[in-house]
């Protein structure tokens, strides 16, 4: 049996594996030593391991100047964090010197199966590249522009294109490079070009609705629901790139990551989508009509022709004045029999 000397990095990740087959190794700053910690707050020969004649480990410190930190051990939740001066090593045993964290594994411990790569894996490969990412940019660049152009009535200026391609352009870069930097922080890798590419496509998808919601829009007169409409297709496509950018940057297990990338998005969505429909019911004195031009070889129903529509005008808006009397005493009845109730006995005036 061999002992395995592991530094682990603050992100609780393996930064440096070191086998130790001799009766004794030596850990510090020093070159000679056998496990080389390069930290400032570690004496040249901090402390040494030596194999006892039972062929078990003893931890020994050399009179460091910051001493030694027994962590824990992973495997044995009941041993307690201590300073200690000569300590027999457990597998599993967890310890600082310096600010430095080594762990001490035996080779006989197992280890689990290795878990099989997921299938968005092939798919992170293929998109994390600069073509792919800049075309996918471009795109969502392009599709922007030609719908801002789309909806604009009056001259399309110059600066409006360079707002639009700047703001889309920004957009997508600082998407990609936020989840870039957590990655880095907390896994060691960044994908940015990987989030660049799955945020792209994600406003493709929502640009392409964007469009087909005007068509609607325009044929339908689905003005008070388009908002609903709206918030339906952002909550299918931010839980898809919220799981893409949680698998790539953090250490979730894959139930947590999947709750989080469905709820989180879908409470916020939900409570907008409450507001949405409370608001449906309410008078607008300007009514909601889309104002957006479109080829009549966009219109997918037959119209109704002029004459027709006027004919039923009077249906629709006018109210009959016999009716509305009739309520009107109906209702001043009702008042004056209330108020009579109302009204305390006792002598006339």
């Amino acid at each position: 049996m061999a002992l395995i000397i592991e530094e682990i990095s603050r992100a609780h990740r393996v930064d440096t594996r070191y086998r130790m087959e001799e009766d004794r190794a030596t850990l510090g700053r020093c070159y000679d030593n056998a496990v080389m910690v390069q930290d400032p707050h570690v004496d040249p020969v901090h402390a040494e391991v030596v194999k006892d004649e039972d062929g078990c480990y003893l931890l020994r410190d050399l009179n460091s100047l910051n001493g030694i930190r027994l962590l824990g051990n992973f495997r044995d939740k009941s041993v307690k964090p201590t300073a200690i001066r000569e300590h027999l090593i457990e597998s599993g045993d967890e310890i600082q010197i310096g600010k430095s964290r080594l762990r001490f594994i035996d080779t006989d411990m197992s280890v689990a199966p290795a878990v099989p790569l997921h299938s968005a894996e092939t798919v992170f490969d293929r998109v994390a590249t600069p073509l792919v990412a800049t075309l996918l940019c471009l795109l969502v660049a392009g599709f922007s522009l030609w719908m801002t152009y789309l909806g604009t009535t009056g001259k399309f200026e110059w600066t409006t294109v360079v707002e639009v391609l700047t703001n889309t352009i920004t957009g997508l870069l600082v998407y990609a490079a936020a989840w870039a930097f957590i990655g880095k922080v907390v896994k060691h890798e960044a994908h940015f070009l990987a989030h660049l590419s799955i945020a792209a496509v994600a406003a493709l998808g929502y640009a392409a609705w964007q469009w087909f919601g005007t068509l609607l829009n325009f044929n339908f007169s689905l003005s008070q629901v388009m908002p609903l409409l709206n918030l339906l297709v952002l909550a299918a496509l931010i839980p898809f790139m919220l799981w893409c950018a949680i698998y790539l940057a953090l250490n979730l297990a894959p139930h947590w990551r999947l709750a989080a990338s469905i709820l989180l998005p879908w409470c916020f969505l939900g409570f907008a989508a409450a507001v949405e429909i409370g608001n449906i019911g309410e008078f607008s004195e300007s009514p909601q009509v889309s104002k957006e031009l479109k080829f009549k070889s966009m219109l997918w129903r037959k119209p109704v022709p002029q004459e027709e529509f006027l004919a039923d005008a009077p249906a629709l808006f006018d109210i009959s004045l016999d009716e509305e009397g009739k309520k009107d005493k109906a209702d001043k009845k009702a008042k004056k029999k209330a108020s009579d109730k109302q009204m305390p006995e006792g002598d006339d005036v």
